[in-house]
């Protein structure tokens, strides 16, 4: 802002503290300031596990879920045969008569309660595939100090229940339950895992493979929605340790680091794996040309392929003798490395699909690591299939026919994941918005910074999207995902909780004060699991303002926006010389006003008043002292507003 423009505002806001507000016709406007600004949003304080400043609390817990998983893929039947033992351990302050786990692969079952649920042509269930679906689960025993435990279980569609005959202790306590499973992979899983046919093979991408625990925490204990497609995942952190024993002339990429290279991959292969650890270009492990050639894998009939990851929340992994391997190393601001891979088939190579996965791998991931928090996995696996794209620790799924900016948008908002809910664990079984439309967020400035702006997107013109946002047929954002119509989920969960921060960030805060407190809520709840509240209180205390006028009218309800010009009159103050410009709030949702302002002379002054002036009146009188003739007056002229009635924004000198 110019030396000029800032005396200007400080003489403006000395005129308007003088200046009384018009009132129109009540009958003109549905706008109700007391609503808007009713000091009691927050339901309940503060405490021990969930402090009032939006942070965990003194006494903050979650409880704990290590994995030890095998798993054998039959690409011949398309199934998945395997076993896993969960070391459980209770930090809540309660004991724990029963547990509950996730059993999502259930959802293809034509039994379950998601197939029953989800219209025909939808992109959720197994889209009319008849596949005997759903896992078979044998040699479920749970132990404690290696102590056999009397336990009876339950399965109920895509949970189970394990019902202790003693209880689990509070503060610490911890069981073993151990199972092995089976299941026929879906060619079109929920748009989240499947099996994709290419001229070299099959792509197999497996994710909700093994039994999971449900969350138990503070809020709901234990968090036991059914998978019905929609909603995704509220997952336990913990550290994993998985192998898959595939065919030895597939490729496998899963989550986290992979332990035995030497074991599984040829000795020029390794070679070219150990160089690109150390490459910021992108090198080759498998070309396009080797993929038919047998002298490409071990000569073996199986391989196993060993991974680990730590503090994470789940892992999925990817299989192919498909696969052209490319890789580079990914520098991250604490001095560590992390390896980009990608893993896709030759239809899909080339300079304008996946041959530059890599390069968009690894822009994206040190860009999230600068700008908010550094990326935590040893690699960053793209593997294209038919998932159009879907997120898991350490690895992506992304539609393999994207082109040019498909490819960077998809790849870019599936790794944004990775801070939203990977590191930041939110509960997308009820609150998608708090990782889609956070990760949406970030995608804009991701894309605008990326190669000098290859690929940024023009600003979006609010005052044309406002009417579709605010759709009285649109369900408002804070509804669960299963509960809205699928036509509407993504409105609701990325596009206007994004708008939302979009506004916040450019319009009401700033950058700077937004940033900060967004970094503030990423670093006080990375690896934990915040609710809706927390993020509110988070933003609040660290941008130092109230904003629950804005939570109340973008998040809870579907506020319609409309400003618009009353009247522009000369002011008859000898003191005052200048204009009075009277701007009306029309509807419900209050918003900070943007005057563009321009005299005879040609010359443009820009005047921003903030929300404030709404707590208590309908319309506000704007003073603009000046000598010159004022010959047009434009509300928000960049359309950065939902402004749904653009014609009442401009006065023009008759």
């Amino acid at each position: 802002m110019s030396y000029r423009s800032t005396i200007l505002m400080v003489l403006l806001c000395a005129f308007a503290l003088t200046t009384v507000a018009q009132q129109t016709d009540s009958n003109s406007s549905n706008y109700d300031a007391h609503a808007a600004f009713s000091p009691l949003f927050y339901t309940k304080n503060g405490n021990e596990y969930r402090s009032a400043s939006g942070y965990p609390g003194p006494k903050y817990w979650q409880n704990h879920a290590d994995y030890t998983i095998s798993a054998n893929l039959d690409d011949a039947n398309n199934t998945i045969t395997g076993s896993v033992t969960i070391t459980y351990k209770n930090n809540s302050p309660d004991k724990l008569p029963y547990l509950w786990l996730q059993l999502d692969q259930n959802l293809f079952s034509p039994e379950s309660r998601g197939a029953s649920l989800i219209a025909a042509g939808s992109r959720y269930g197994a889209r009319g595939e008849k596949l005997n679906g759903g896992y078979k689960i044998e040699g479920l025993s749970v132990s404690q100090k290696q102590k056999p435990v009397k336990f009876t279980s339950l399965i109920e569609d895509t949970r189970m229940q394990i019902r202790l005959d003693e209880p689990m202790a509070a503060g610490g306590d911890v069981v073993t339950i151990k199972m092995n499973f089976s299941f026929v992979v879906p060619i079109n899983g929920s748009d989240r895992m499947g099996h994709l046919t290419t001229k070299n093979g099959e792509i197999f991408s497996i994710a909700q493979w093994f039994p999971r625990m449900c969350v138990y925490d503070d809020v709901l204990g234990w968090n036991t929605l059914p998978y019905w497609g929609a909603g995704e995942f509220y997952c336990e952190y913990g550290d994993y340790d998985f192998a898959v024993t595939a065919p030895a002339n597939h490729i496998v990429m899963g989550s986290g680091e992979l332990l035995n290279p030497q074991e599984v991959f040829t000795a020029e292969q390794l070679q070219r794996w150990n160089e690109a650890k150390s490459s910021d270009k992108t090198i080759t492990i498998r070309s396009e040309s080797e993929v038919k050639d047998p002298k490409s894998r071990p000569a073996k009939d199986k391989l196993t392929w060993r991974f680990r990851i730590k503090n994470a929340r789940d892992v999925a992994w990817g299989s192919s003798k498909a696969f052209v391997l490319d890789a580079a190393r990914i520098n991250l601001p604490s001095g560590k490395k992390s390896l980009a891979v990608s893993a896709h088939p030759v239809e899909s190579n080339g300079s304008d699909g996946y041959g530059r996965a890599v390069e968009y791998v690894k822009t994206s991931i040190e860009h999230y690591s600068n700008k908010w928090f550094e990326y935590p996995y040893p690699m960053a696996v793209n593997v294209a299939s038919n998932v159009g794209g879907m997120e898991y620790p350490g690895i992506v799924f992304c539609g393999w026919n994207a082109k040019k900016g498909s490819a960077w948008g998809v790849i870019d908002h599936e790794f944004g994941h990775t801070w939203f809910p990977m590191i930041v664990g939110s509960n997308e079984r009820k609150y998608g918005w708090m990782d889609e439309g956070f990760n949406t967020f970030i995608n804009g400035i991701s894309s605008s910074a990326f190669n000098n702006g290859e690929y940024r997107k023009a600003p979006e013109d609010m005052h044309k999207v406002a009417e579709k946002l605010q759709n009285p047929e649109v369900e408002y954002i804070m509804l669960s995902p299963d509960a809205m119509k699928e036509r509407n989920i993504g409105g609701n969960l990325y596009y206007k909780p994004a708008q939302g921060l979009n506004i916040l960030r450019n319009v009401v805060l700033g950058a700077d004060r937004f940033d900060y407190a967004f970094r503030q809520y990423i670093d006080h709840w990375a690896f934990k699991h915040p609710m809706p509240d927390d993020f509110f209180r988070s933003m609040e205390n660290g941008a130092g303002e109230d904003l629950s006028w804005f939570w109340k009218g973008w998040f809870l309800e579907n506020w319609k926006m409309d400003q618009a010009i009353v009247s522009v009159t000369e002011s008859d103050r000898a003191e005052a010389r200048g204009y009075n410009i009277v701007v009306a709030n029309l509807e419900k949702m209050p918003m900070p006003i943007i005057l563009e302002i321009k005299t005879k002379s040609g010359k443009t002054d820009q005047i921003k008043i903030p929300v404030d002036v709404w707590m208590r009146n309908n319309t506000w009188t704007v003073p603009y002292p000046t000598t010159e003739e004022v010959v047009s007056v434009t509300l928000d002229p960049e359309n950065l507003l939902p402004d749904i009635d653009s014609d009442n924004n401009k006065w023009k000198k008759k």
